[in-house]
């Protein structure tokens, strides 16, 4: 070996010798960025809550997939006008970061306009994702795309909707009408491709069922909109039983395939208003069958993004009052958690509410003619008799796991959660 070549030899070990060195001291010493970042945003997940689901999941030895996150922090939720928030006040409060008048979405009290997590993400260069149980232009969706002090009007909320610049990935429940708003919103004009709807905020693909979901080319950078049939908030547990309105986990699922792609990462918003809307009407059983696919969708989730992901799982706000008592056994579980106990008293009650619920009659009865309708086992009595039931004072819990999640600890306000992400992307 020539001594010039040795010597270019020797200079080769030494540059991949001191690129090493630095390549370790860059990946010790800085703070990187997560690739990707999960928010997951429900009602009523509280500690009493989150123990009833246990219950009636499988008894008192059961776990639930939440209780593996290894940070927790329990999150004051009061809006800026009242103690007891709404879905509005405590969407924006996680969404834009800032506490806010009831009804209000992304707008302070003076009327400036706060930006949402995924218009951040988005001018961040992330892929943006937004999957909801819910309608696309309900508050707890809308938060993300709209700025309005009336989360009341939903014709508002459907024309920021439509005009608002694409996120990549969005699935919800709509209907034909919210459809035939969205395409009279939207211009088709110098579009080749018929699978494609061009708005003023850009091009965007409109999907209805799961099916073309599964089959959409996650390479493409074509934002997707999949507006899923209204008919699915009605299911126990969404999506049950019914090939065309998929588990929230297949959803997220889905949506991460979609989300990967991208080289700067994703930030990808659950919003799970079905939960809130099961008690709403005092629905014990509908309640504790969305939080369990809630729950499953959490793990699958974790499972999807990898060890490195920023998971956050949060409460919104407490609606109800719901409490579990009268002491069942430690392996009851399902129906034996809603029916009466021993003593004949109602395992599950709430603070508010419609009142007794009423359960259908059998049709067949003696002379041909129809019992009236009774109050049965699973009746769940409140204190008052209300047409739906009401938000409650009361903090939630907010979980994380991955980079960044250490700082969720303790008593925060729910503002937190927005600086937590807001920091992250």
């Amino acid at each position: 070996m020539s001594m010039k070549l040795r010597n270019r030899l020797i200079a080769v070990v030494c540059l991949i010798f001191f690129l090493s060195i630095g390549a370790a001291l860059f990946l010790t010493t800085t703070n990187r960025k997560p690739f990707a970042i999960i928010l997951f945003v429900a009602d009523n997940i509280s500690p009493s809550n989150l123990a009833a689901v246990r219950l009636f999941s499988g008894g008192g030895d059961a776990r639930l997939q939440i209780e593996d996150f290894p940070n927790t922090a329990i999150s004051r939720n009061a809006a800026n006008d009242y103690s007891v928030p709404d879905a509005a006040s405590t969407s924006t409060a996680i969404a834009g970061g800032k506490r806010v008048n009831r009804g209000a979405l992304c707008m302070d009290a003076m009327g400036a306009s706060l930006p949402s997590l995924l218009e951040e993400a988005a001018a961040q260069g992330r892929a943006t994702g937004l999957v909801s149980t819910g309608t696309l232009i309900g508050p707890t969706t809308a938060v993300y795309y709209s700025k309005t002090l009336n989360a009341g009007d939903t014709n508002a909320l459907l024309t920021q909707f439509s005009t608002h610049q694409p996120f990549d990935f969005v699935v919800g429940c709509g209907s034909d009408e919210m459809l035939t708003a969205l395409n009279a919103h939207a211009s088709r004009k110098d579009v080749k491709d018929p699978d494609l709807t061009k708005s003023g905020a850009g091009l965007f693909s409109i999907i209805q069922s799961v099916t073309d979901l599964e089959k959409q080319p996650f390479w493409k950078k074509i934002p997707t909109l999949g507006v899923l049939p209204i008919a699915a908030l009605s299911q126990n547990r969404f999506g049950e039983g019914n090939p065309e309105s998929p588990s929230l986990s297949d959803l997220v699922r889905i949506a991460i395939r979609n989300l990967q792609s991208n080289s700067k990462g994703y930030l990808l918003v659950i919003d799970d208003p079905m939960i809130g809307a099961a008690a709403l009407s005092n629905d014990a059983q509908s309640m504790f069958g969305h939080m369990l696919s809630f729950d499953r969708a959490i793990a699958t989730a974790r499972r999807y993004a990898g060890d490195k992901a920023l998971v956050i799982v949060t409460g919104r706000e407490n609606i109800g009052g719901m409490s579990l008592n009268g002491y069942p056994f430690l392996r009851d579980k399902g129906i034996s958690v809603l029916a009466l106990n021993n003593e004949g008293y109602p395992s599950i009650c709430w603070s508010t509410g419609p009142g007794f619920a009423l359960e259908k009659a059998s049709s067949e009865s003696r002379g041909g003619k129809t019992n009236g309708p009774s109050v049965g086992i699973l009746a769940q009595p409140p204190a008052f008799r209300l047409l739906s039931s009401l938000g409650t004072a009361g903090d939630v819990l907010s979980l994380g796991s991955g980079p960044g999640s250490e700082k969720l600890h303790g008593f925060i306000d729910l503002t937190e959660i927005h600086r937590v992400i807001h920091e992250a992307l």
